[in-house]
């Protein structure tokens, strides 16, 4: 199982792509176990007919859970999101096919919860960014090092 440490990454580097199709099922079930009941996003009949959208849409728990996913996808299990900020700039539609693409934007070896990394993350549909975030990821210093069992001074919140 791939298991990054903060020494195998670089600033610059580009992460894998991660492509899918968010189907209408996904798009619900996140909708439901986020506990958001808005029409919006279960009720295709309603978004079209009364709030003028195109299909049914992702919502903000959603989106932060693929970039989660993503992260998680590219760095194993012992990857740790310490922030993440995003700006949802156009709505994830059911059926669209989404991509996510990453740049590390820094590496620091110590950084508020010890060894992590800045990544830049795009979400594009039809090559169209969609939703942009920044996150502050925490990768292990080395193989017997695990982000999960830092606490207290070891895992202090940046500002």
């Amino acid at each position: 199982m791939k298991r990054l440490t903060v020494a195998d990454v670089a600033m610059g580097m580009d992460l894998p792509e991660l492509v899918f199709t968010v189907s209408a099922t996904r798009l619900v079930a996140g909708a439901l176990a986020s506990r958001d009941y808005s029409p919006l996003h279960h009720d295709r009949r309603y978004v079209v007919d009364v709030a003028g959208q195109r299909d049914i849409f992702a919502n903000t728990q959603f989106q932060a859970a693929l970039f989660e996913r993503y992260l998680n996808d590219w760095s194993g299990p012992m990857g740790r999101t310490v922030q993440m900020r995003f700006a949802m700039r156009v709505s994830v539609f059911a059926e669209d096919e989404v991509a996510i693409h990453g740049t590390v934007e820094d590496v620091l070896q110590d950084g508020p919860c010890g060894p992590c990394v800045k990544v830049t993350l795009n979400m594009t549909v039809d090559g169209r960014i969609v939703t942009t975030c920044d996150a502050l990821y925490a990768l292990p210093a080395d193989e017997a090092d695990n982000p999960w069992d830092r606490g207290g001074e070891r895992w202090l919140q940046p500002a």
